[in-house]
């Protein structure tokens, strides 16, 4: 289970229901770095946390972190 960084509950996708598994130690990281937008693996949309609504999104002018 990865936690929120938010609210620290298990890490859902609000768009596809996944449980957030990051595929490499890179976007674990990412995840506690303000500004960098992480995409949900499975569905690809910008991953927002099911529970606190969070978003993992960087502003507009920087591109979207995933591989």
């Amino acid at each position: 289970m990865v936690p929120c960084a938010y609210c620290e509950k298990p890490l859902i996708c609000e768009e596809c229901g996944a449980e957030f598994v990051p595929p490499t130690d890179e976007h674990y990281r990412a995840l506690s770095e303000p500004g960098r937008t992480i995409e949900c693996p499975e569905c690809g949309e910008v991953l927002v946390c099911h529970w606190c609504k969070a978003p993992y999104a960087a502003s507009d002018e920087e591109e979207p972190w995933a591989d």
